[in-house]
């Protein structure tokens, strides 16, 4: 059965996430009160990783199809193993406050359930930024990078997972390239641990601070969170520059390394996010100077590190937005639309596809003027295929649709429509901020189990960029999947 190549892979996946599962307990072990939920929850997933790897069969050749299954697998089975510390433990004893504590770390929304984190042992904080840091740069990368044998097919898999339509992008090895963006991804995480260390940070909230930044996530390691640390601003600024890094397509900085900076410059996309920062940050200082409550510094230090926050889905705040103006709150709550550049540890519709909409749209006004003109929509002078323009189109179209039913059923629940448009565009675009009762300084606690429900949906939506799960509720998807394939025998005619 063509299933069996799926549950091999998904399988070797399980068994590396039940080793990480040691860590927690380790640091638990050294210098805490050790939790044993981990070491129970790491035998159950081993124990399922084993059995899907014993059952399965190695397989180099996957279809694209493959690899939206196992892709689809690998964040579901591991969203839910994540989830079960958290449940065994009592730390959240119901199991939807656990399943979505778990896929807000995992597809680094940080959005959290958890109302006094400082009473929450310390090996359950670093196991939530654990998740974080491994849903970061996602969990297909990883398996590229360090599984041997998946064949020059294994390209769908990292496709699969980040179907952003990028020009002039060629992963020939798409191994070798998962393993280079790891190291980047690494030494991302190292220089931005080592410098909040040294700028205050006792070394495990730098770890823990570090694993959310570089994800984009959100999660931090104290009930005060980025609030702790308003007042320093070396951490304040650490903070910033690595979450514009973390926004950025980190194929760019790969680039980087081999031909010099000037490669930031010369992408499109890259220019454009830093463009669109740039313009948020001065529309939201405006508001805030007009308003006259704080400095101008002040109100740009503010502006700067909020507006950066929002649209990478970072997810930190220094300040309580909810008392700005009403155009500062509209910027802020239009750039979690917005999300950063394809390839970065982001969510949101993503820079390229703002772009191509943007030029599509340009173009169709021209040709409505003069019929008979042939124009191409270029990014980085290269012309884009149109079915990566008809791609963009339907990915926006998915992605409204979703923003209004799931904000009509939150809504259905008893939150105002508002709140409910906010808290979507907060989930789906996998920032893990809202407004009101749901703003900078509260928790998702006070969600309704269906509203946490359609939350957990959102986040695995936002991160799988939309197709990779909804593909598989079309019925023809599993066709093959399940019917035992044959060997042909040939039959030799004596003459």
């Amino acid at each position: 059965m063509k299933i069996q190549i799926v549950m091999h892979l998904v399988g070797q996946l399980l068994l590396l996430l039940a080793t990480i599962m040691l860590v927690p307990f380790g640091y638990g072990l050294l210098w805490e009160e050790p939790y044993y939920s981990f070491i129970a929850v790491s035998a159950l997933t081993a124990l399922t990783g084993g059995a899907l790897y014993y059952w399965g069969r190695p397989g180099t050749n996957y279809s694209l199809r493959d690899g939206f299954l196992i892709v689809s697998a690998t964040w579901l089975l591991s969203s839910l193993a994540s989830a079960l510390p958290f449940y065994f433990s009592g730390i959240l004893p119901s199991f939807i406050d656990a399943l979505f504590e778990s896929v807000s770390g995992i597809t680094a929304t940080g959005a959290s359930v958890i109302a006094d984190l400082d009473n929450v042992p310390k090996s359950f904080v670093l196991w939530r930024g654990l998740t974080h840091w491994l849903g970061g740069m996602g969990i297909i990368v990883l398996v590229l990078a360090f599984l041997k044998n998946l064949g020059a097919d294994a390209a769908h898999l990292f496709n699969a997972e980040a179907s952003v339509p990028r020009p002039g992008v060629v992963l020939p090895r798409i191994q070798s390239m998962a393993v280079k963006l790891w190291r980047i991804y690494l030494l991302f995480t190292a220089v931005c641990c080592i410098l909040l260390y040294g700028a205050g940070m006792s070394w495990f909230d730098a770890i823990n601070m570090t694993f959310s930044t570089i994800a984009t996530g959100g999660f931090t390691p104290n009930a005060a969170g980025t609030f702790a640390y308003a007042d320093n601003y070396w951490i304040r600024y650490i903070l910033v520059v690595f979450m514009i890094l973390a926004g950025g397509n980190f194929t760019v900085y790969y680039s980087v390394f081999q031909r010099g900076i000037k490669e930031i410059w010369y992408d499109f996309e890259y220019r454009m996010y830093l463009l669109i920062l740039g313009i948020g940050i001065m529309l939201i200082t405006f508001a805030l100077s007009v308003q006259g409550s704080e400095s101008f510094l002040q109100s740009f230090n503010d502006a700067t590190f909020m507006l950066i926050s929002m649209q990478t889905g970072s997810g930190f705040a220094v300040a309580d937005y909810d008392v700005w103006p009403m155009m500062a709150q509209m910027v802020l709550f239009l750039s979690t639309f917005f999300g950063g550049c394809s390839g970065s540890t982001t969510g949101g519709i993503k820079i390229i596809r703002i772009i191509i909409l943007v030029k599509s749209s340009i173009i169709y006004l021209r040709k409505a003027i003069h019929p008979d003109m042939v124009q191409a929509v270029r990014i980085n002078g290269k012309p884009m295929p149109v079915k990566w323009i008809q791609l963009a189109q339907h990915f926006f179209f998915l992605y409204m649709m979703i923003f209004a039913i799931s904000s009509i059923i939150i809504a259905g629940t008893g939150l105002n429509v508002g709140e409910s448009l906010q808290c979507v565009a907060g989930i789906l675009g996998n920032v893990g901020l809202a407004f009101g009762t749901l703003g900078p300084t509260d928790s998702f606690a006070i969600l309704h189990p269906v509203a946490k429900l359609t939350c957990v949906v959102d986040m695995l939506l936002g991160r799988l960029e939309l197709f990779t799960l909804l593909v598989l509720l079309h019925p023809d998807f599993w066709q093959g999947y399940f019917v035992k394939q044959r060997k042909r025998s040939y039959r030799v005619v004596m003459r």
